[in-house]
C-alpha cells in the first residue's frame, strides 16, 4: 500500500464520519422542529440545519465519492459491492434533496414570516412524516453501505442489503410518524 492510498482511505473514512455527523445534527434538528410551537424555536432549529447540515452533507458526500473513486481506480477495481455502494450514495443524496431539502426550503420562509405561535398548518408541515422517513431511510442506507464496505458481498447480495436497509428505514420512519399524527390530533381536538 502506498502512502497516497492510505491517505485516500483515511479521507474516505473521514468523509463517512462527516456524513454521520451531518445525519446526527439533522436528527437533532428535526426533533426540535417537530416539537416547536413558536416561530422563534422553529427558526433556531431550521438555522441549525441550514448552517451545518447543508454544508457538511455535500462536502462529506463529495469527499467519500472522490476518494472512493480514486481507491477503485488505483486498488480495488469495479467490484459489485462497490458499484452498489456508489449507486446507494447517489440515491442517498437524491432522497435527502427531494425528501428533506425541498420541503425545508419551502417551509423555512413560511416560518420566517410567522411571529409567535406557529399556525396548525405550519406545525403540521414541520411534523411531516416525510421528513422523518427521509432521515431514517438515509440513516439505514448509510448503515447498509458500511455493511457492504465491511463484508464485501457479491453484487446481488449487496443489492439485497440496500433494499432491506431502505425497507427498514421506511418502516422506522412510518411507525413514529403515525404515533406523532395521533399526538397532533389529541392536541388539536
Amino acid at each position: 500500500m502506498t502512502l497516497l492510498y492510505q491517505f485516500a482511505l483515511f479521507l474516505h473514512i473521514i468523509g463517512g464520519f462527516g456524513l454521520m455527523a451531518a445525519i446526527t445534527v439533522e436528527a437533532i434538528g428535526l426533533r426540535g422542529i417537530r416539537r416547536a410551537t413558536l416561530s422563534t424555536d422553529a427558526l433556531v432549529w431550521l438555522g441549525l440545519s441550514r448552517s451545518i447540515v447543508m454544508r457538511l452533507t455535500p462536502s462529506s458526500l463529495g469527499l467519500i465519492l472522490v476518494t472512493g473513486l480514486y481507491l477503485v481506480a488505483t486498488a480495488w477495481g469495479p467490484r459489485g459491492w462497490i458499484l452498489v455502494a456508489l449507486g446507494s450514495l447517489v440515491l442517498l443524496g437524491v432522497i435527502g434533496a427531494i425528501g428533506t431539502g425541498r420541503r425545508i426550503a419551502r417551509i423555512g420562509p413560511m416560518v420566517g414570516r410567522t411571529h409567535g405561535p406557529l399556525p396548525d398548518e405550519l406545525r403540521g408541515a414541520l411534523r411531516s412524516p416525510i421528513l422523518l422517513t427521509s432521515l431514517r431511510v438515509r440513516l439505514a442506507m448509510v448503515f447498509g453501505i458500511v455493511f457492504l464496505m465491511s463484508v464485501k458481498p457479491s453484487a446481488v447480495a449487496s443489492l439485497v442489503v440496500i433494499v432491506v436497509a431502505i425497507a427498514l428505514g421506511l418502516l422506522a420512519g412510518q411507525l413514529p410518524a403515525q404515533r406523532g399524527s395521533h399526538e397532533i390530533r389529541a392536541e388539536v381536538g
